[in-house]
C-alpha cells in the first residue's frame, strides 16, 4: 500500500474532504502520519468497515501518488 509519507497530505486535504465528506479535516487529520489512524477515522466518519475504508484509502492514495508524479 502507498504510505502517507509518499503523498503530500497538505495538498491532498481538499480532495480528501471531497472524497470523504463526513471526515472532519482539521489539524488532527492533517497531522496524522499513520495510515491506520487515518483509515480508522475515515471508517468512523463514513460509517463503513475498516476493510472498506482501507480499500478507499488505497484508491485515494494511489490517485494522489499519480497526481504527485504528474506535477513533479
Amino acid at each position: 500500500m502507498i504510505e502517507l509519507n509518499e503523498v503530500n497530505l497538505a495538498r491532498s486535504l481538499p480532495r480528501l474532504q471531497q472524497r470523504f465528506p463526513d471526515l472532519v479535516v482539521d489539524s488532527v487529520v492533517s497531522a496524522m502520519t499513520q495510515t491506520d489512524e487515518l483509515i480508522q477515522a475515515v471508517a468512523s466518519a463514513q460509517g463503513i468497515s475498516l476493510t472498506e475504508a482501507r480499500e478507499e484509502m488505497r484508491d485515494f492514495l494511489y490517485l494522489e501518488s499519480l497526481r504527485e508524479e504528474l506535477t513533479a
